[in-house]
């Protein structure tokens, strides 16, 4: 007993960066001999240490001593390609981080809680590229399936985990991959399980797959093999002129070798040596120990999750519910616990209804309100459900196709009806260095990616003399009401075409006027009537303000801007008199030339402008008429001379 206990506890001078991977071979359940290496894993490149063969009834007890020698903190042990389920799944292009948590809610959704966790696990499959779509390998070790056979004092000093074969090709072609081969594939056959573990990968096509054949006619075996192959990568979309090549160089090797690891069967041997050092050159060494080195290759990297399967649940947790099942037995404490049990179920859940209700009414005090609120949100929304199945919102899907549209091409024709596809007629010119057919596939990669259209056919004819091509495009709308986050160069409402062509012009650069009072009517044939609006102009520099030129000139200019707020249609009625009043008192004036810059006059209070005689307002307003139009004036400037400006108009009207 003391013996036993002894070899329970952990080694304490075991090295954390050594690890030992077994292979047991098994008959009726009794164990006839393993394989075994031992390698470092400190870096992602493992060292081979040693490989060791034991066979026998001791074999386990043997193995157990020898990895003990080499202080391996670690042991894995080799499951049957059969005893695990392997799936594949495709991961979006995103960060390390985005893609593990992408990964644990893909696991969650694919299993449902039917797995032990503890028998499942998924990693990430290395890259060589890591912007394209990656693959994660999911693993699960059905509870059916037994554990090899291994005696307990093994299991207590080495807590070995279990790994899958699969891993190991993963980890492989993988490495293959990174190291700049074309594709790589390998399969791993257990005979008398009758497990075939199949991986391939070209960096854009992967297969991962397990399967059981029968294993006991050789020839049978082989052509199982060959057929599970082909069905595999047939399955991937691996292209047919990839798979003629890997399948007859697979049954060129299986005509010498029908088990073991069958690797590589494209490229050279010398690309899987180099995954790890000190690996021999010796192709029916691979054969018997190649699975074990690829396992701890993948133990060094991403692929080390799927090289933790245990065959049940921790010991931690398992002491807990001994221990909470061995003190429920006592009577005393069953009574306890079921008198806490009632007391429980009968003042727990209304004390946290209770304070869920406090909490809620704190939250939302009108609670009435905000249900009329989310009532008439839903009315709504059905709503316009409703309508999105009958009508499109025409003028946003032209704001789409003029954002998805570059330069360089001119439509002439756009045809949009609900339920049909769009279809666009137009012109395509070079622009710089860019040709005219690439402004027309430009548009279609806009219009893809904005989401908002689809199913994209076009059509163009040769190219003129010029190098202006004809052409005629259609596509669905997919998402008539989706809003795309347009990107500076594709939206004209953040930068337009004149900006993109001869460069922001700066509104001071161009005032180079004298201002003066005029008046723009704009009429329109709606029910609301007319518009009219009192602007500021400009005149020439030799013209002078009409404001300046006495109080004739103003008061036809005051009569004009107060016709205009009164009643917008007396511009027309009125012909051209309130348009020439303001030409007519310049040409009265003296002739004198104004700066661009006026005098801003001091601020005018109410009191002030009450006290006023009509005249003397309009001396006043054409101060702040010149003073409106000036160069450089500030936001704060402006808005006083603009409440000032109507100000001193009622009052020259005597109001």
């Amino acid at each position: 007993m003391k013996s036993s206990t002894k070899s329970r506890q952990p080694k304490v001078a075991t090295d954390p960066n050594r690890a030992a991977v077994l292979s047991i071979v098994t008959a009726n359940g009794v164990v006839e001999g393993c394989q075994a290496v031992c390698v470092v894993t400190s870096n992602d490149r493992p060292e081979l240490v040693d490989t060791e063969s034991f066979t026998g009834a001791t074999a386990l007890e043997d193995a157990r001593s020898w990895i003990e020698r080499h202080l391996a903190a670690r042991t894995v042990i080799m499951l049957a390609g059969c005893d695990v389920i392997c799936r594949t799944v495709t991961m979006p292009s995103a960060t390390n981080d985005q893609l593990e948590m992408a990964l644990r809610l893909q696991v969650e959704n694919l299993l449902l809680g039917g797995a032990a966790p503890w028998r499942t696990n998924a990693s990430l499959v290395p890259t060589s590229d890591p912007d394209r779509a990656r693959s994660a390998l999911l693993v699960e070790w059905a509870v059916a399936n037994a554990a090899p056979a291994l005696s307990t004092n093994f299991v207590a000093s080495l807590q070995p985990t279990f790994a899958p074969p699969v891993a190991a090709l993963a980890a492989l072609i993988g490495g293959a991959l990174k190291l700049g081969a074309h594709e790589a594939f390998t399969v791993y056959l257990e005979r008398n399980s009758g497990s075939i573990s199949i991986a391939y990968s070209d960096g854009i096509h992967s297969a991962f797959r397990t399967s059981r054949e029968d294993g006991s006619d050789v020839d049978e075996w082989k052509a199982s093999v060959v057929r599970i192959t082909g069905e595999t990568l047939l399955l991937a979309d691996i292209p047919e002129a990839a798979i003629d090549p890997l399948i007859g160089a697979l049954r060129t090797t299986l005509e010498n070798q029908s088990d073991g690891l069958i690797a590589p069967l494209t490229g050279e041997l010398a690309t899987f040596e180099s995954l790890a050092k000190n690996a021999p050159s010796d192709e029916q060494w691979w054969g018997r120990n190649g699975i074990l080195l690829g396992t701890a290759i993948a133990l060094c990297g991403p692929l080390s999750g799927v090289c933790s399967l245990q065959a049940r649940a921790p010991e931690a947790d398992v002491a807990v519910l001994a221990r909470l099942v061995a003190a429920a037995r006592k009577p005393k404490i069953a009574a306890r616990l079921v008198i806490a049990a009632i007391m429980l179920a009968a003042v727990v859940p209304p004390a946290l209804s209770g304070a869920r209700l406090a909490y809620l009414q704190w939250l939302l005090p009108e609670a009435e309100a905000y249900e009329r609120a989310l009532l008439h949100s839903d009315q709504l929304t059905s709503m316009f459900r409703e309508y999105e199945k009958y009508a499109w919102p025409m003028s946003k899907l032209l704001g789409d196709i003029a954002s998805t549209t570059p330069e360089g091409i001119e439509l002439e024709s756009i045809s949009i009806s609900h339920g049909s596809p769009v279809k666009l007629e137009g012109s395509a010119k070079p622009q710089g260095g860019n040709g005219a057919a690439e402004a027309i596939l430009l548009m279609e990669r806009q219009m893809r990616e904005s989401r908002v259209f689809d199913r994209i056919e076009k059509n163009w004819d040769a190219p003129n003399a010029n190098g202006v091509i004809k052409f005629n495009m259609s596509a669905s709308v997919a998402n008539a009401t989706l809003v795309p986050n347009y990107s500076e160069t594709q939206d004209f409402a953040r930068r337009t075409l004149r900006d993109r062509r001869y460069g922001v012009v700066e509104p001071a650069a161009t005032a180079t006027r004298a201002p003066t009072v005029d008046v723009v009517a704009n009429e329109s044939d709606s029910s609301e009537g007319s518009l009219a609006t009192a602007v500021a102009s400009t005149q020439s520099p030799g013209a002078q303000p009409a404001t300046e030129l006495g109080s004739e000139g103003a008061a036809a200019a005051i009569e004009t801007v107060q016709a205009a707020r009164d009643d917008p249609r007396a511009i027309k009625r009125r012909g051209s008199s309130a348009g020439s009043a303001a030409p007519d008192a310049a040409r009265r004036g003296d002739g004198s030339s104004q700066s661009a810059g006026a005098v801003i006059p001091d601020p005018l209070t109410d009191q002030q402008i009450a006290s006023m005689t009509p005249t003397e307002a309009r001396e006043a307003l054409g101060k702040v008429s010149r003073a409106r139009g000036g160069v450089g004036i500030s936001e704060a400037d402006e808005a006083r001379l603009k409440a000032e400006f109507y100000k001193l108009l009622d009052q020259a009207r005597g109001k």
